[in-house]
């Protein structure tokens, strides 16, 4: 699959390069792709990854990644030019109280939305496996085939992939989670994660 990131930090350099690592096509999106950030990062992701701008990163892909802090979403999804029909994984985070995943969708009403790879760190995405079993990733979307390209995406490196249903369910699992981190996370640290047992 050829998937794109729009950002290359810690969270979308972390995914692009173990979904490059199973074979996926990853092109890293950023304002400097010959910066010499890029270059250990394409050093570290192999030959199924390259770097180019935000707009050709888009326009080369199916599957777009926003990762990206909250204040640089109107203006990476304005680079981002035209997503209209493109599958775009929202895990961009708000931390004013506002949703991120609301504010997405009404900047790109053509995509299709996924809110995906939001519940956690990035040390996790790195090693989302325990002794217990594997790290979930909460899904949500509009969209069932999306969802299920994304859900995918997450099996393949490793993650329980669990789709919640609409954007008003996963706002209310991201409460829940938040009220957890913010018990767990100061007593199990950035590693810490939530599993799911069900029968």
């Amino acid at each position: 699959m050829k998937i794109a990131t729009i950002g290359s930090g810690n969270m979308g350099g972390t995914l692009g390069r173990r979904w490059a690592a199973v074979g996926h096509r990853v092109t890293f999106g950023s304002r400097e792709p010959n910066s010499e950030k890029m270059r250990l990062l394409l050093q570290a992701s192999g030959p199924q990854a390259e770097a180019a701008t935000i707009r050709e990163a888009v326009e080369r892909s199916d599957v777009i990644l926003l990762a990206v802090m909250a204040e640089d979403i109107e203006r990476a999804l304005s680079e981002a030019g035209d997503l209209k029909g493109k599958l775009l994984i929202n895990c961009t985070i708000c931390f004013d109280g506002t949703s991120a995943d609301a504010k997405v969708r009404s900047l790109v009403r053509d995509a299709r939305v996924v809110r995906a790879f939001h519940n956690f760190t990035w040390e996790v995405l790195a090693n989302p496996c325990y002794e217990g079993g594997r790290a979930a990733a909460f899904l949500s979307g509009d969209d069932p085939e999306a969802v299920a390209v994304v859900a995918s995406l997450a099996t393949d490196i490793g993650l329980d992939a669990i789709d919640v249903g609409d954007p008003e369910s996963m706002a209310k699992v991201e409460a829940a989670v938040g009220m957890l981190w913010g018990v767990l996370g100061s007593r199990f640290g950035r590693e810490y994660s939530l599993g799911v047992l069900r029968r």
